[in-house]
C-alpha cells in the first residue's frame, strides 16, 4: 500500500482468453462486461494504526470485449489418385475417391482443381518423358468436369456430405482415363500434379 500513496491513479490488470473447443461461424462477436470495483483506501494512519482519512467508494465499468472470426480452412485432405497398371489405355478403371475440407462453421466457398502440370488445351495429362495419357475428374457421379473456374467450380453448398458440427465437408469425385486415345509407346509410370484451391 505504501506504493499507492504517491498518487490516485491505479492500474488493475485484467486478462482475457478464449476457451478452446468452441465451434463458431464467421462474424464479429461482442460482449459487454460489468465490472464492479470497490475500494477502501487509507491515506493517513494515526496512532495505533487508526485510519484518519479513509477513502471508500465503488464504481462500475462496462468494457466491451470483441473478436472477429474469419472464414478460413484448417485442413484439406486430398489423397493421391492411382489408376493402377494396365497394358492398354482402355483398360484402366475409373477411380472413385473423396476430398475432405475442414473450414469455419457455416462458411460458403468454392473448391477448384487446376489442370495439373501437363495440360494440353484444357485436357489434363499424366506424363512420362514425351508420352501423355489424358484423364479427367468429375464431380460426384455426374459428367460435370471439376475444374478451376466458372461452372467447373464445386460450391460448398453442394458438397456430398457435411459433418454434424458443420465444419468438415466431403466431395466425392470420379477420375477417368479418357477413352479414344492411343496407348503410348513408352511403358512405365505416368504422373501429374494437381492443386486443390479453396476460394471464399
Amino acid at each position: 500500500m505504501l506504493n499507492l500513496l504517491g498518487g490516485n491513479v491505479f492500474t488493475i490488470p485484467i486478462y482475457f482468453k478464449t476457451v478452446t473447443g468452441q465451434n463458431l461461424s464467421a462474424g464479429t462477436y461482442n460482449v459487454t462486461l460489468n465490472l464492479t470495483i470497490n475500494w477502501n483506501i487509507c491515506w493517513l494512519l494515526g496512532i495505533g494504526s487508526i485510519c484518519l482519512n479513509p477513502q471508500v467508494g465503488s464504481t462500475t465499468l462496462s468494457p466491451v470485449v470483441s473478436l472477429i472470426v474469419t472464414n478460413d480452412c484448417s485442413t484439406i485432405s486430398a489423397p493421391n489418385i492411382n489408376f493402377g497398371s494396365a497394358p492398354l489405355v482402355s483398360s484402366f478403371p475409373n477411380v472413385s475417391q473423396t476430398i475432405s475440407i475442414t473450414c469455419t462453421k457455416g462458411s460458403l466457398y468454392n473448391v477448384g482443381i487446376n489442370n495439373g502440370t501437363n495440360a494440353v488445351s484444357n485436357v489434363r495429362n499424366m506424363k512420362k518423358g514425351s508420352g501423355l495419357i489424358s484423364y479427367d475428374i468429375y464431380q460426384g457421379t455426374t459428367n460435370t468436369r471439376w475444374g478451376s473456374s466458372g461452372s467447373e467450380l464445386w460450391s460448398s453448398a453442394n458438397s456430398t456430405t457435411i459433418s454434424g458440427d458443420q465444419l468438415t465437408r466431403t466431395y466425392n469425385y470420379v477420375a477417368k482415363v479418357l477413352t479414344g486415345q492411343a496407348t503410348p509407346n513408352q511403358s512405365g509410370n505416368y504422373s501429374d500434379t494437381l492443386t486443390v484451391n479453396v476460394a471464399f
